[in-house]
């Protein structure tokens, strides 16, 4: 009989569930792909590229983890208050709170593991896809990888299942304390008009204030360091709530005594409308704003760091290419490309030390970037005669700098002696010839630097002392910017599909709050076709009505992350790349929530019949 009435619930509220769960099964699928691509051993010890990106997919998981939970919560709160006159009729006809629990509990964990059936397919397609993105945008081939890791399978189980029996047995346990009274009378509610809040101006400048705190810890984040950590998203949160609990209400309520405006057509019942839902709408938006702020802000931040990685490398490496010894096949690869500039040293190499030729030096000073003025500079010519202390030579800042942009395998391995040319020949020691090459644009050959890269790892062996070349690189701007490639490659897709697991699950909870009251207002709606208002002016009221509650959290969350992602500045060059593309992405899908959500309501309350 209980399995029979939770049944009967799930199909009378199939379209309320089918909204809400919308997000959660999104969840499902980002939260199995970041589980497969952090947790699959044999793929990440044939892949050492990838060793890179596991944290950065773990620490997504965390994050949609909770975001997750919350969110669990919020729809199964939402979702009990939907079945309370229901649960409360059941307990007239002679049904026990157990029972009634077990309803409920039945109902939420089918729910979840339906989404979790539906979640995993598309997660594991989003496994596929999202692997293969990454096999092209890293230009190399992955081994070992399942889209189907059964793992991953066992612990997006888990987790979900897990987290809805504890977010249903929280709510059954409010269920419990609920009289049969007060579930009877759920639905019978009074539209009372939200009052003026209480010494509004001091709330509304308690909030501005509040803002203001958080968006200067956001864009002064650089100098702020660990304290703007903290104060930003606190500040910013209590801002963001006082604002709309205090602001919103007041708004509506000027806008309504607007004669001109409200006089017009229907706006008065517009106006109405909004001002009566208020009360349970603005904590709503206050936390749909912050959400927006997340999700826009994960896909902005996605972007940047993955631009980041060509923009950083640029500044550590003035020369794209360092080759030893190069021979014929590298001469040819260095030949199809446009370069800028191109420098040749020699060097001796022996058990003691490095010898450099001191007149090819000054000849020829390579480029740096000045540690002081960051800069790009080229070093001063080096003194006739160079002073030794504790066996190592002494150089300047600049000329240190310098050694190591020469010779970045050997530096550091045995002690450096710039010589003259009479000295040198005298050495002895193998010599090996050094050629640095530069262009114009570095990520305009990235297959170029790769094939150099695979060249030299056939001369690495006979100068670096225990080189593999199956699990060691080569010490080149390229290997360097395919490991600072991978991991922001990773923050990208991480950054994309938690900005996409967050606008789904908020968008789906706005679009259900709204739609949870759309049977009540059938009767208004009803009443005003009866005195003869025209169904065009009817549904004009609602794109109106519903766009505004879209575009208060909408504008606030867009705010918040044109000011947030000023905080990026200290870790990035360009935090604010194709930022553009990140609301577009946000705007399509926030458009589409809405048009559908008009959809609905209008379905509901303005039936063709």
């Amino acid at each position: 009989m209980i399995l029979k009435l939770a049944l009967n619930g799930l199909k009378k509220k199939q379209r309320d569930y089918a909204i809400l769960f919308t997000g959660l099964i999104i969840s499902i699928a980002v939260f199995y792909m970041f589980l497969t691509l952090s947790l699959n051993k044999e793929f990440i010890l044939q892949n050492s590229v990838i060793n890179n990106i596991q944290l950065v997919f773990l620490v997504g998981t965390v994050m949609l983890s909770v975001i997750t939970f919350f969110y669990l919560f919020y729809t199964n709160s939402f979702l009990l208050s939907l079945r309370k006159k229901e649960y409360g009729l059941y307990e007239l006809i002679g049904a026990k709170k157990i029972q009634i629990r077990r309803v409920f509990q039945i109902e939420t964990m089918a729910i979840t593991g339906i989404s979790l059936i539906i979640g995993l397919i598309l997660g594991i397609i989003l496994s596929r896809v999202v692997s293969w993105l990454l096999m092209n945008q890293l230009n190399i081939e992955f081994t070992q990888f399942k889209a189907v890791y059964l793992p991953a399978v066992f612990w997006t189980m888990i987790y979900f299942l897990v987290t809805s029996f504890i977010t249903s047995s929280i709510h059954n346990l409010w269920l419990t304390k609920i009289s049969i009274i007060e579930l009877l009378r759920s639905e019978v509610q009074n539209d009372l008009l939200p009052e003026k809040p209480k010494n509004a101006a001091l709330m509304i400048f308690l909030g501005l204030f509040l803002l203001a705190i958080g968006y200067v810890a956001l864009y002064f984040m650089e100098i702020l360091r660990f304290i703007g950590l903290f104060t930003a998203p606190i500040a910013t949160t209590l801002g963001t709530y006082v604002l709309f609990v205090a602001l919103l209400p007041i708004i509506v309520r000027k806008w309504k005594r607007n004669k001109r405006v409200n006089f017009k057509g229907i706006n008065s019942f517009t106006s109405g409308q909004l001002n009566f839902r208020l009360s349970s709408l603005k904590w709503v938006l206050a936390t749909i704003a912050l959400l927006i702020a997340l999700s826009a802000g994960a896909i902005a931040g996605g972007f940047a760091f993955k631009n980041d990685a060509f923009t950083s490398i640029d500044e550590h490496w003035q020369y794209d290419a360092t080759l030893y010894n190069p021979g014929a096949a590298e001469m040819a690869v260095l030949d199809s490309i446009p370069v800028e500039e191109q420098l040749t040293f020699r060097m001796k190499l022996n058990d003691e030390f490095i010898y450099l030729v001191q007149e090819e030096l000054n000849a020829s000073p390579p480029l740096i970037r000045d540690m002081v003025t960051y800069e790009v500079v080229r070093p001063d010519p080096l003194p006739e005669k160079l002073d030794i202390e504790d066996g190592n030579q002494i150089v300047s800042d600049q000329w240190f700098t310098a050694l190591y942009a020469i010779n970045p395998a050997l530096e550091g391995t045995r002690s450096t002696r710039i010589v003259p040319l009479e000295e040198y020949e005298l050495a002895e020691g193998e010599e090996i010839s050094i050629l640095l090459a530069r262009t114009s644009d570095f990520s305009a050959h990235i297959e170029e630097w790769q094939k150099l890269d695979e060249l030299q790892l056939n001369v690495y062996p006979d100068l670096v002392s225990g080189f593999d070349p199956e699990i060691d690189s080569v010490a080149t701007k390229y290997a360097q910017f395919k490991t600072q490639y991978a991991i922001a490659s990773g923050t990208f897709f991480m950054g994309f599909f938690l900005g996409l697991a967050f606008l789904t699950m908020m968008a789906s909870i706005l679009m259900f709050k709204i739609l949870s009251g759309a049977n009540n207002d059938i009767r208004r709606y009803d009443s005003l076709r009866k005195l003869g208002v025209r169904r065009r002016l009817l549904e004009n009221s609602i794109y109106r009505e519903i766009l505004i509650v879209f575009l208060f959290p909408g504008l606030l969350g867009l705010l918040h992350v044109f000011i947030g992602m000023r905080m990026f500045t200290f870790i990035m060059d360009e935090p604010y790349y194709r930022l553009w593309v990140s609301i577009l992405i946000f705007l399509a899908i926030y458009s589409g929530y809405y048009f559908f959500t008009v959809y609905l309501y209008r379905k509901i309350v303005l039936p063709k019949h």
